[in-house]
């Protein structure tokens, strides 16, 4: 069952968005996605580097059929943008990441699974319709990790996102503080 959320028709620009996501999200989920580790320098430095991110604009140019579809791994995109991977869709959305498996579908786009789904491989492979990856965090116990590839090929994912840069995760402080806990569903 899909549960109606924020009005995203009055948001104009991404500062918008985050303002109708901050409201819709509790403050234990707000916290989980919002904070970064230790004392956030990392999250800081990425804001800076994206505000001074530019798009160089091309003037005098026939925008008359514009085209942004690429392929990226033999599959078809309507641009080249992906979902990447994010833990626990469901803390923000009842339909956890079958409803971002069915979004990026809609939109001719590919999700990335996160090792940390509130969603069974299987089910989000079903939503996804062939357009997702899997993320996996490399576990000390291979054959589980073996496992777990197994199940993501199986349920579709074409390709494997490793991540290796988080052999110990941060301290995620405002988790900590108000102490973070997943929902008992």
């Amino acid at each position: 069952m899909t549960t109606p959320g924020p009005d995203l028709t009055r948001a104009v620009n991404l500062a918008d968005l985050e303002i109708l996501g901050r409201a819709a999200l509790d403050r234990n989920a707000l916290e989980y996605y919002a904070s970064g580790a230790n004392d956030e320098h990392t999250l800081r430095g990425n804001h800076a580097a994206y505000a001074r991110a530019r798009l160089r604009p091309r003037m005098l140019a026939d925008v008359s059929s514009v085209d942004t579809g690429t392929t990226v791994l033999g599959l078809p995109l309507s641009s080249p943008i992906g979902i990447a991977p994010s833990a626990f869709h469901g803390l923000a959305h009842p339909d956890a990441e079958r409803a971002t498996a069915r979004a990026a579908h809609a939109r001719g786009s590919v999700m990335t699974l996160s090792t940390f789904s509130n969603t069974p491989i299987a089910t989000v492979g079903a939503d996804a319709a062939g357009r997702f990856w899997f993320q996996l965090y490399l576990l000390r116990d291979r054959e589980l990790s073996r496992h777990t590839i197994e199940q993501a090929e199986a349920a579709g994912a074409r390709a494997l996102v490793f991540t290796v840069d988080a052999p110990y995760l941060g301290r995620r402080e405002a988790n900590e503080r108000h102490r973070f806990a997943l929902p008992p569903t």
